[in-house]
């Protein structure tokens, strides 16, 4: 599967029968972190706006009409999706579905810069189970009413933390309200990582990591500390290095220089992998 950042400009996107008969027709998911469109997806007219994952079947036509976008976009070959071919599927989700299909998208892009090889299978094998449960009504209702099941919470509450970063009000009393349970069920679901004010730590070093290892990130590191939530250049530059044994600006450079040398946005890449997806035997 592929899962990447994908911004665009204002555009109109046709997928007719003669495209979809020479190219894959795999499954997309793609959530609108910015923008939307309106249109034809999955045999459903529909409008999708910021926060939103469109649920696309790209055996069916498409057309769509869509204002600029910053979204994250993953795709999956049908071969990993044999449940979904059953039925037409919705364009989207019901709000409290969406809010953890969103949650799951924005975690997974973020941890795909650091997968090595040998936890791609499992994170790939977590995700499709993912998919799987919010596309089945029933099961997805269960899901959400059963308090038992943290790995949900926990998805919301690592949202909430990655949209709110630089607020002066994220703490555990914020974060509970922000999810609707208690401080001691909140302090027991981040008890397996050291506590919240310290996930919420390394979840800004993290954030200001995964950005910097975007080739197309320009801002400066001050700015990328103060809107990530640190108090002081001087505290981020001493928490990166601690967390990550280098300096903030060797990081983007090996980050800049690797991209350079692979060619990691070369759009012959992506289509190569585009056609290949789904082929991998074993």
């Amino acid at each position: 599967m592929i899962v990447a950042r994908v911004t665009f400009t204002a555009q109109s996107f046709r997928r007719d029968r003669a495209l979809i008969e020479r190219t894959p027709d795999h499954f997309l998911f793609h959530l609108y972190n910015v923008g939307g469109f309106n249109g034809s997806i999955t045999g459903h007219e529909t409008t999708i706006w910021s926060s939103q994952v469109a649920i696309i079947d790209l055996r069916h036509e498409v057309s769509t009409l869509a204002a600029s976008s910053d979204t994250i976009s993953l795709i999956v070959p049908r071969s990993l999706l044999p449940g979904l071919d059953g039925g037409p599927l919705p364009p989207r989700l019901d709000p409290a579905r969406n809010r953890l299909f969103a949650a799951h998208l924005t975690a997974l892009r973020e941890r795909s810069a650091q997968l090595d090889e040998a936890e791609a299978g499992g994170v790939a094998e977590h995700t499709l189970g993912v998919i799987s449960t919010l596309l089945e009504p029933t099961s997805a209702t269960d899901h959400l009413e059963t308090p038992a099941l943290e790995a949900s919470h926990l998805a919301l509450a690592e949202q909430a933390i990655r949209a709110n970063l630089a607020s002066p009000d994220l703490s555990p009393e914020w974060l509970a309200n922000r999810l609707g349970i208690s401080r001691a069920g909140l302090y027991r679901l981040f008890a397996p990582y050291g506590g919240i004010m310290r996930s919420v730590q390394e979840r800004r070093l993290l954030a200001v990591r995964a950005a910097l290892s975007d080739p197309l990130e320009t801002r400066l590191l001050s700015r990328l500390a103060a809107e990530f939530g640190f108090q002081s250049e001087a505290h981020f530059s001493r928490s990166f290095r601690a967390q990550f044994g280098m300096t903030a600006s060797e990081f983007r450079a090996e980050q800049v220089k690797a991209a350079r040398e692979s060619e990691r946005t070369s759009l012959d890449v992506f289509n190569w992998w585009w056609e290949h997806l789904g082929a991998r035997s074993g």
